[in-house]
């Protein structure tokens, strides 16, 4: 993951408007995979240091991605298994990771068989996590880690937040209801056109000003 001076404000659109905001300050040696349910995306991330997040309970999936010793003369990229994070930010204005030693063989394995690491605040407190394994399904398409923890989420498990598998449920159904848009759907409309109109139309007024400054401040290349 490239990581740069810039932050990263998340979902405008599908979060709520809070008076407090919570910065997750990025770290080289996490590879985010999914945030609150929903995918990250690695070009969303270019050039971030940190993402903005509102207050409250989240969710994160993610991979420890780094160079290790594989023996006196040689490194080798050590990549562990997903993991799921959740944890709550009130009132908790930033977060840290503090992940423990990773730099060789012995130590990647002692993580592979007990991951554990910190969530700290800015005052270097630690913040109560719950720390899981999620479980993936490949497919010749490859993993979906997005499918893999709305699964994982309605599972009832250690780090499970139910709340984020109902918010990024699959949509197709109620797109499929014309009542649930205004004006109906045009033929020629994608399905993306589709769910930005639906999600616009359910957001608050505070929430969609917010979204529309957004798109303002991020023109279509």
């Amino acid at each position: 993951m490239k990581i740069g001076p810039y932050t990263l404000f998340w979902c405008v659109l599908f979060l709520p408007f809070s008076g407090w905001a919570t910065t997750l300050q990025l770290s080289t040696d996490v590879d985010l995979l999914v945030l609150d349910g929903k995918k990250v995306s690695s070009s969303l991330l270019k050039g971030a240091d940190s993402i903005e997040l509102d207050n409250g309970a989240h969710q994160i999936v993610f991979r420890v991605e780094k160079n290790i010793r594989a023996n006196a003369h040689e490194q080798r990229l050590y990549i562990s298994a997903p993991l799921v994070v959740s944890f709550d930010t009130k009132r908790i204005s930033q977060v840290n990771f503090n992940l423990p030693r990773i730099e060789n063989e012995k130590e990647s394995e002692v993580f592979d068989h007990a991951p554990h690491l910190q969530l700290l605040d800015g005052s270097a407190v630690a913040i109560p996590v719950k720390l899981d394994v999620l479980t993936t399904n490949p497919s010749p398409q490859g993993i979906d880690y997005e499918n893999d923890t709305q699964r994982y989420n309605k599972a009832g498990k250690i780090a499970s937040m139910p709340q984020f598998a109902i918010m990024m449920a699959d949509d197709s159904a109620l797109l499929s209801r014309t009542s649930e848009l205004d004006p109906p759907v045009r033929p020629s409309e994608t399905l993306t056109e589709q769910r930005l109109k639906y999600w616009f139309v359910q957001a608050d007024k505070t929430t969609r000003e917010r979204f529309l400054q957004w798109v303002k401040e991020h023109p279509s290349p």
